[in-house]
């Protein structure tokens, strides 16, 4: 009777350590749909996907800068049961926007023009695509003219006579 109750006792305890264990286990993937929860919360690391695995978070996508993608590995490394992150973000900055540099390009273009009726241009992100016939010794003269516009290049498409 003390051997069945002592094995009992041994019984019940082996099951307790056991479901007490396992209670504190969590998945890999309830660790990464808590971490993605927490990115997509933010509109700013909306590029950015986690995936986990032995507790290990890895994060990749791509953000504007580098502060978005320091702020999504502390996001991440501040979720429970997350050991590290491995942060493979790549930083790729916004396309520049040359909308100003068009619009002040364009106003001064016909003045640079006016003399050279046989030539057109055209004007986007900051680059004059020139087109049409000029003679051979006006060609420098408009060159000097469209750069003190600062563009970004003048693309030279002219048939030189």
């Amino acid at each position: 009777m003390k051997a069945l109750r002592l094995l009992s006792v041994v019984t019940l305890i082996f099951a307790f350590g056991v479901g007490v264990t396992s209670c504190n286990q969590v998945n890999d993937a309830d660790i990464q749909s808590a971490a993605q929860e927490l990115l997509d919360a933010n509109p700013e690391l909306a590029g950015i996907t986690v995936t986990v695995q032995n507790k290990v978070a890895t994060l990749t996508g791509t953000v504007s800068d580098d502060s978005a993608k320091s702020y999504a590995e502390s996001v991440v490394a501040g979720v429970k049961n997350v050991t590290s992150v491995v942060n493979q973000v790549e930083v790729i900055p916004p396309a520049p926007d040359h909308s100003a540099l068009d619009a002040a390009i364009n106003a001064a273009l016909p003045d640079a023009l006016k003399d050279h009726a046989t030539v057109t241009a055209t004007v986007q992100d900051g680059v004059i695509t020139l087109n049409g016939e000029i003679k051979e010794s006006d060609l420098q003269v408009l060159m000097e003219k469209l750069n003190a516009l600062n563009p970004v290049q003048v693309v030279n498409n002219l048939t030189v006579k």
